[in-house]
């Protein structure tokens, strides 16, 4: 790898931690003062509309984002065709869903949701007016203009949405921080890049990127309804309230699970696309990667399953302690969540978008089955497990799709992931001995440190690989 592409890769990689380290600590900071202003039915209702925003983003994007990112040179043509095409779409799929939201709220039993999926439904076309700005941005590694729009919009929708909960606006509060928080970020986008679409709309532009990323959209179709099912299972088979903890049970597991690889996933999909035709490269820094978000991610799971019902208990509040379980199973699954996009973008590096939407069927296909059989057999809890059994399968096929297209063995990734495992097990194991004589606090410390002590003495690869990077970036 070049010194100019390590360069932008470490200074992104900055960047993107701040961006989204920041927001992290933010999106927990404010759920933390409205989990104890809000109901859990409140945040149910919102999770149950989660599916028709998500699908409708993806119809959108329609996989023209990873397109451009994966394209070499991308003109102004390019740009703005793509930027015309989503906003004029995703005021369609508004419309749909304006008029849709009486039926959906008939369906759950639930009156106030006809409004409340209009008001979410607004940010379905300021995102589509961001999403050129967001794709240009990290295509040219410009992570530090994304931070600033991102974390000024957590603060400012934030606080509003507090204020709001406060006061009284209950569900509404949480609809108006989301379109508030996508307009902060309209207007930021606006003043620092000042990039404006050109008046074209190119047919064959649009038809040439769509050969690319028409593959990616029904693949990601595909896992947003059957990532956001489980609301409409949840919501319509049980209620909001247990919408509302599994809800906060997955936010939770998200700050972990997704949002910290995800720092490293947003650098490297740009970076993987630069090193496409250069194999070892790529499969070197693929393992590397997927080393050091297992020896990150592992220890941080095996710590929040052990003090569950203690942290959750400490920051929401008893009213919330029936989430516990729900976040337990949740962090079983986030060990293979984690490691999904890192081995997905891989692939779509290499312009192998149409083996991701094939297989696709199976990934999404088989989550589905499970979600309703896990529910049908064993209520709630088989739901929960149906997702671990969903997510592991994910795991396995995007890992097995990158062996192919980049050259680097499904058995040797797996093999990396190993002395992690077994040095979470052995840790987790003395934890749980020591707790009825230390105390849950104590015993998740030694449990952090008996870690950290095995992978030290037993030389782990992925600490190497983990302090490497650290003092790259602290370099840079």
């Amino acid at each position: 790898m070049s010194d100019s592409l390590s360069h932008k890769a470490a200074r992104g990689t900055i960047w993107a931690s701040a961006d989204r380290i920041g927001c992290m600590v933010l999106q927990f900071l404010i759920n933390l003062v409205l989990a104890r202003l809000l109901t859990p039915g409140d945040f149910g209702a919102v999770g149950m509309l989660a599916i028709f925003i998500s699908v409708s983003n993806v119809l959108v994007d329609g996989g023209f984002a990873s397109a451009l990112i994966q394209k070499k040179n991308p003109t102004q043509t390019d740009w703005s065709t793509i930027f015309f095409w989503n906003l004029g779409l995703s005021c369609f799929l508004y419309l749909i869903i304006f008029l849709c939201a009486p039926f959906v709220a008939d369906y759950f039993h639930m009156p106030v949701l006809s409004g409340v999926l209009r008001g979410i439904g607004l940010t379905l076309i300021l995102g589509a007016m961001n999403a050129i700005q967001l794709t240009r941005l990290r295509k040219q590694f410009a992570f530090r203009t994304i931070a600033i729009a991102n974390i000024s919009a957590y603060i400012v929708s934030g606080l509003v949405a507090c204020a709001l909960a406060l006061t009284g606006w209950g569900v509404w509060s949480l609809v108006i921080m989301q379109v508030l928080q996508m307009i902060v970020i309209l207007v930021i986008f606006s003043i620092l890049t000042r990039w404006k679409p050109a008046l074209v709309f190119s047919i064959p532009t649009l038809r040439a990127l769509f050969g690319y990323g028409g593959y990616l959209l029904g693949a990601n179709i595909l896992q947003e309804i059957a990532k956001n099912l489980q609301g409409i299972i949840i919501g319509r088979r049980f209620s909001a309230t247990a919408m509302g903890y599994y809800s906060q049970a997955y936010k939770l597991d998200r700050i972990t699970s997704y949002s910290m690889p995800q720092v490293i996933v947003q650098v490297m999909f740009p970076l993987y696309s630069s090193l496409q035709d250069n194999l070892p490269a790529l499969r070197e820094m693929l393992l590397r990667n997927v080393r050091v978000i297992a020896f990150l991610i592992f220890p941080t799971m095996g710590i929040l399953i052990f003090a569950a019902p203690e942290l959750i208990g400490f920051l929401y509040g008893d009213k919330w302690l029936p989430a516990a379980p729900y976040f337990r199973i949740l962090c079983v699954a986030g060990m293979f969540a984690c490691l999904q996009n890192i081995n997905y973008y891989a692939v779509a590096a290499r312009g192998a978008s149409r083996a991701l939407f094939l297989w696709s069927f199976w990934k999404w296909g088989f989550l589905l089955a499970a979600l309703f059989a896990g529910a049908a057999l064993a209520g709630m809890d088989g739901l929960m497990w149906a997702m671990v059994a969903g997510e592991a399968n994910i795991y396995i096929v995007n890992a097995a799709l990158a062996a192919r297209h980049t050259g680097l063995p499904l058995g040797r990734q797996l093999l990396a992931l190993c002395p992690v495992l077994l040095a979470v097990g052995a840790a987790y194991l003395a934890a749980l001995l020591t707790a009825p004589y230390t105390g849950t606090l104590v015993s998740a410390l030694l449990l952090a440190l008996l870690f950290l002590a095995i992978a030290r003495l037993a030389r782990f690869s992925a600490l190497a690989d983990a302090l490497t990077l650290l003092k790259k970036i602290m370099k840079k």
